[in-house]
């Protein structure tokens, strides 16, 4: 796995500024080590094998995917796992040059964490998005848990959890329902959680939590099971790429 059209180089002194503007914009704090080295290393990406390989040609070939407790299943019933699309990049705009940008297509760090947690409330205390996940259209988000209960791990959220089917099994369903049980209450007394409440908003927390799927101890090990699969190709461009490999061959 490489990381293709990643954001300017990141140094000490700007990693420092964003981790200072990520604490007083999302109260992100004690990020950890083995991310920030990441990000010094590769400041975000679009992951290949994946989506980034397609051309007019032909579709990508193989993709970058990982394993969740989730029951994925398609039509045939080959079973699913979600591919990695990028690591969102950090953009500092008073001190990167924009002339080194290679896609500004590219989702941001700040930006992407604002929109997960500011416009769409997705985001539970102390967990910050960093990755793009399924395929280029979707919500599907990859997280690291800043909590001190599960500080480093890894978590993915499936960006239409709240209508999973029978996609997912019932996972989600017991999840929330463990959580309802903990605390007495019905799927009606949701509905009267209030978020100035302390002990409200640590329940409507946990019930965030509950559709975001732990799939790593820490970003480390995430990364190391991260596996290269082939996937399958239209028909006709199975064709067209046999035709011109048999024109080129003669």
């Amino acid at each position: 796995m490489k990381l293709i059209n990643s954001f300017p180089k990141l140094n000490d002194k700007l990693l420092a500024k964003i981790e200072n503007t990520l604490a007083h914009r999302f109260g992100y704090t004690n990020i950890p080590t083995e991310y920030k080295n990441f990000l010094l290393k590769n400041n975000g990406g679009y992951v290949s094998p994946g989506y980034i390989d397609d051309t007019e040609d032909a579709e990508h070939t193989q993709e970058v995917v990982f394993e969740t407790p989730l029951k994925w299943v398609r039509m045939n019933n080959a079973p699913v796992e979600p591919a990695l699309i990028c690591f969102f990049g950090v953009w500092l705009e008073d001190d990167m040059n924009e002339d080194e940008v290679e896609n500004w297509d590219l989702p941001e760090l700040i930006l992407s964490n604002a929109n997960s947690k500011e416009d769409f409330d997705v985001l539970p205390d102390d967990m910050m998005s960093i990755a793009s996940c399924q395929h280029p259209d979707a919500s599907d988000i990859l997280c690291i848990s800043l909590d001190e209960q599960d500080y480093g791990s890894i978590y993915y959220n499936y960006g239409l959890c709240d209508h999973p089917s029978n996609f997912h099994g019932d996972f989600y369903e017991k999840a929330v329902n463990l959580i309802l049980k903990k605390h007495h209450l019905s799927n009606e007394d949701t509905y009267e959680l209030d978020e100035e409440n302390s002990n409200d908003r640590k329940i409507i927390n946990e019930l965030k939590r509950a559709t975001f799927v732990k799939v790593g101890n820490s970003f480390t090990e995430f990364l190391e099971n991260c596996k290269i699969i082939d996937v399958e190709m239209p028909e006709t461009t199975k064709d067209d790429l046999e035709e011109e490999e048999f024109t080129d061959d003669f």
